[in-house]
């Protein structure tokens, strides 16, 4: 029996184009989601950073304001003393640790460029008491600065001074 109506079908050649256009579809969007999921991935870091160096600048905040003297103990090392105990500020290699009585938090920034500038009571007596901290903490090549100042009351000025001077002149 013959077949009066022919069939309509796709030819090979409009086969190939339409999976070739597809490949190339597929391509672009499998391409586009790697870079929608690195730009992801680099929002979470950003965003992980600028919480923690908030939670940092916060912490140094209160700190400074609620202590009475903030005092060197080594070449890393500051301690924050008050009524109630000292706190340690720890600049380590790789992290930057606030070590209170109960517990530590821990801010993964490498410091860089640390410099103390020490409260001077009169131009032969330095003090001990740091008056202001800088240092610089880098994310993907900019550079962001950490920094805190106290401002004394007498009372902490006045027994460094005493702690300075020699025995013989306290009486």
């Amino acid at each position: 029996m013959p077949i009066k109506h022919p069939l309509k079908a796709f030819t090979v050649i409009e086969l190939l184009i339409s999976m070739t256009l597809t490949g190339i579809l597929v391509a672009f969007s499998f391409m586009g989601f790697n870079q929608l999921q690195k730009l992801f991935t680099d929002y979470n870091q950003q965003t992980s950073f600028i919480s923690e160096m908030n939670q940092l600048n916060t912490a140094l905040f209160h700190l400074t304001h609620k202590c009475s003297e903030v005092q060197k103990q080594d070449d890393k090392t500051l301690v924050f003393k008050s009524d109630s105990g000292s706190t340690r500020f720890i600049l380590n290699e790789e992290t930057i640790l606030i070590q209170f009585t109960s517990h530590t938090d821990t801010f993964h920034f490498e410091p860089k460029n640390e410099t103390f500038k020490f409260l001077t009571v009169s131009d032969q007596l330095p003090s001990k008491l740091i008056k202001q901290f800088d240092c610089d903490v880098f994310f993907k090549n900019q550079k962001f600065h950490v920094s805190f100042q106290k401002q004394y009351a007498a009372e902490p000025i006045l027994k460094s001074t005493l702690e300075l001077l020699p025995p013989d002149e306290l009486n």
